[in-house]
């Protein structure tokens, strides 16, 4: 479901390891997430979205919670075209930064 990386200073990478961010998913995922954030001491987090094919509603809402549990450092990385057309129109793009690739969300911190 998820590979997650350390990185120093509460840096962290996380690959999505899911083709689909859907409803029945989503509660599992979210669990992980946050029980990594606790478990590591995650301050700031790179969201690798290059093997997610298909997010719905469900699925922006965790990034959208993990992003306010993170007080605004989630960046997320690697989204196909057609999950960054849907980012982009339900405005999440707007809250949460959106990166081509990990090393340059890595450098957006």
């Amino acid at each position: 479901m998820i590979h997650l990386e350390e990185k120093e200073n509460g840096l962290c990478i996380i690959k999505v390891v899911m083709r689909e961010v859907h409803t029945l998913d989503v509660p599992d995922l979210k669990e992980k997430i946050q029980q990594a954030i606790v478990e590591k001491g995650i301050k700031k987090m790179v969201l690798d979205l290059s093997n997610v094919k298909l997010i719905t509603s469900t699925g922006i809402g965790i990034f959208l919670n993990i992003n306010q549990i993170l007080k605004s450092q989630l960046r997320l990385a690697c989204p196909n075209e057609d999950v960054k057309k849907v980012l982009e129109l339900t405005k999440v793009t707007s809250v949460i930064k959106l990166f081509n690739s990990v090393d340059e969300a890595l450098a957006g911190f």
